[in-house]
């Protein structure tokens, strides 16, 4: 069969949700659609899971794959081509899953713009503080109930574990969580390779050293979406320049073993500044400690700022240039959607003192 199509997620990957009441659980992290699972049995095996398996194996794209499958139009690296590399490619009817993109605490010190209330405190907190968040601040799922999802899975395939935030290395609790899989994944140090998604502003706490070596990679997968002013805007309320001190120090400090991934979400705020943040990574960060690359990884921002919400203008300008398939096919301008959108910029502007037409004239002008 042609594999052109083939994702070895789709068929060993898990996405695991237990930050909220209900656990629930998908193939892959970039997919908006979960459904509800009961952990105490093994859902690994739940039939939820078989029409996308069926579908991938036709050689069919599915129409929630677009994140990956509009990246590869473009020539660029994807979450498929990539987890294909470390994966490989063929294999069905995994008995557990290779990798397992686990969340269950959204704590976290920035308020970005592509993010919300569904994956940060801090937004919380800054809504909250502006009368504009009514509900609870969030607080995270105990331990036992985490341990309790990892003991119904086969566990003796797991490749890479990523944790997902919130910002995962604030405090100790994700590290609690990787004590436990140090000690009951079969062969960890030499095959298991433990993710942190972080924004850049925390280090690692060296009294983590000891259990780093207890597993073959830990990898940091940083989020940076511009460079100077346009990462503060996005990445508020981080500094790019303490973010970059720090994860240059953690480079040359932490256990060798520690690599990074530099993570950037595409958003109409950054389309058209892609090359600034990949020339600044081919100029300063090309490298781990040890010489192995760096990748520049890229997914599609969902929502109000995905780029469905790129002006006519916007699109005018994208078209015949590398980035034209990264718009959506069915792409097609909704002036409500525009207009809420630039409603929600200039309400945030306000809120924290800072311009879009000043961060991002180029842009503002197509608007």
């Amino acid at each position: 069969m042609d594999k052109n199509t083939y994702c070895s997620i789709i068929h060993s990957g898990l996405e695991l949700c237990l930050k909220e009441d209900t656990p629930t659980a998908q193939h892959c992290c970039l997919r908006s659609f979960r459904f509800p699972v009961d952990i105490t049995q093994n859902y690994w095996v739940d039939p939820r899971f078989q029409s996308l398996r069926d579908l991938n194996k036709q050689n069919k794209w599915s129409p929630t794959c677009y994140n990956c499958e509009n990246l590869e139009a473009v020539g660029a690296n994807s979450y498929r081509t990539g987890m294909n590399n470390k994966f490989g490619i063929g294999e069905y009817n995994s008995a557990g899953p290779k990798r397992i993109d686990l969340m269950f605490d959204i704590s976290c010190n920035l308020a970005c713009r592509t993010c919300g209330t569904h994956s940060s405190t801090m937004w919380q907190k800054h809504l909250k503080a502006h009368n504009l968040y009514d509900k609870k601040i969030f607080s995270p799922r105990n331990y036992t109930e985490v341990i309790t999802a990892l003991k119904q899975l086969d566990l003796s395939q797991l490749g890479m574990i990523t944790f997902g935030g919130g910002e995962t290395l604030l405090g100790q609790t994700h590290w609690e969580v990787a004590e436990w899989l140090a000690n009951n994944v079969p062969n960890a140090k030499q095959q298991l390779t433990l993710c942190f998604q972080t924004n850049g502003t925390q280090s690692i706490p060296e009294k983590n050293y000891d259990l780093i070596d207890q597993f073959h990679l830990v990898k940091l997968h940083v989020s940076l979406d511009g460079v100077g002013d346009k990462f503060n805007y996005l990445r508020w309320p981080a500094d790019w320049n303490q973010v970059i001190d720090n994860i240059m120090r953690i480079r040359e400090t932490a256990p060798s073993n520690v690599m990074f991934l530099i993570e950037e979400t595409v958003s109409i705020f950054n389309l058209y500044y892609q090359n600034e943040l990949d020339t600044w990574v081919k100029n300063n960060f090309t490298t781990n400690r040890e010489g192995d690359t760096v990748v520049h990884s890229r997914h599609l921002a969902k929502d109000l700022f995905g780029l469905h919400n790129c002006s006519q203008q916007y699109v005018d300008h994208v078209r015949g240039t590398v980035n034209s398939n990264l718009i959506p096919a069915d792409w097609k301008e909704n002036l409500l959607e525009v207009q809420e959108m630039l409603k929600e910029i200039h309400k945030f502007d306000q809120l924290r003192g800072e311009s879009f037409a000043k961060t991002f004239p180029e842009v503002a002008a197509f608007y």
